[in-house]
């Protein structure tokens, strides 16, 4: 399976890092992202997640039989990351991915291709532009965190 980093567009213009809101900025007018609608496309994503005869099984071992805890906080994430509100800890994201083994480079993906699907099918072309950008640079981000857990974890 190809990487992340290789399936990145490089037409598309870069912008900073995740933690650098400037680049993340909210303009409902311009891409009609609204709490609602990004609610609307994480439950649809997970839905699709839960199908998915690769991803399911792995959140299925990590959540359980509930997943609306981990939907609730993911959706905190996306308001989060395009500044519709603040109620997210940030600081939990990369933890909250590292700790599971389950979690491997290999599913980033499938994972972002469900995730384009979903919102390519709920979302006007700017909102899903803008999330579909925004789940790219995060699957970069945590593709390297990965990596550096496995390099982390080999004895020397």
């Amino acid at each position: 399976m190809e990487s992340v980093r290789q399936n990145h567009p490089q037409n598309r213009p870069q912008k900073s890092s995740m933690n650098d809101f400037s680049a993340l900025d909210h303009h409902q007018s311009e891409t009609g992202l609204s709490a609602a609608l990004v609610h609307e496309v994480v439950v649809a994503f997970y839905a699709r997640v839960r199908e998915d005869p690769l991803l399911g099984p792995v959140f299925c071992e990590i959540l359980g039989e509930d997943w609306s805890a981990h939907i609730e906080k993911v959706a905190a994430f996306w308001r989060y990351t395009t500044r519709i509100d603040r109620t997210y800890h940030a600081r939990d994201f990369m933890p909250a991915h590292l700790k599971h083994p389950q979690i491997q480079a290999t599913l980033l993906p499938r994972w972002l291709m469900l995730f384009r699907q979903t919102a390519q099918d709920i979302c006007p072309k700017e909102a899903a532009d803008h999330l579909i950008g925004i789940a790219e640079r995060m699957a970069v981000s945590i593709e390297m965190s990965l990596a550096q857990r496995v390099h982390t974890a080999i004895p020397r």
